[in-house]
């Protein structure tokens, strides 16, 4: 009986031990969120939730972190883990569509603003950057087209950046990379 119970508590030690050590590897960074001024203080009410709004375009998103603050507005957060410290227009998309979607099935007033997180991998450190969202009618618009094109009721264009040619899933069957 007290060999089992030794042999027990030497595993977990054991097991703990190389948690440790796994976790402390290099490239293998636990982050800690340093939250903006507005949002020190403020209450975590949706944390990986999945928010739809109704109506003639649904838009359907996941919020990665919303706070409430004092004042009783919504305050959006997404964390982006990515080698380049910068916020992409696919970041306002994205934080617009889940203010639309939160307010349009809670009610709730979200702020027009919002705020991305960005680590580089293998870093702790966080930096935070303050976007401003599109209104909401823009994000019913984007949606509105998207749903047009996917049905082939609109055609697409091509876009602006070359940068954004190379590294689209489609390149290999579009006419512009193509050419």
């Amino acid at each position: 009986m007290f060999g089992s119970a030794l042999l027990t508590a030497l595993l977990v030690t054991l097991c703990v031990i190389v948690g440790v050590l796994w976790s402390r590897r290099p490239g293998i960074a636990s982050a800690r969120l340093v939250l903006p001024r507005e949002l020190r203080g403020a209450r975590l009410v949706y944390a990986e939730q999945l928010f739809r709004s109704t109506g003639k375009t649904a838009i359907t998103a996941r919020v990665d972190r919303a706070y409430r603050v004092a004042s009783g507005t919504v305050v959006l957060l997404e964390l982006k883990t990515r080698d380049r410290n910068r916020v992409f227009p696919s970041d306002v998309v994205e934080l617009s569509a889940q203010r639309a979607a939160v307010e349009l099935q809670t009610g709730e007033i979200v702020a027009h603003h919002a705020y991305v997180a960005v680590q580089r991998p293998g870093n702790v450190t966080q930096v935070l950057h303050r976007v401003r969202l599109m209104a909401i009618s823009e994000v019913n618009e984007l949606a509105a087209r998207r749903e047009a094109i996917v049905s082939g009721r609109m055609a697409p264009r091509y876009a602006d950046s070359v940068q954004v040619c190379q590294r689209c899933a489609f390149a290999r069957d579009c006419e512009k990379v193509g050419r």
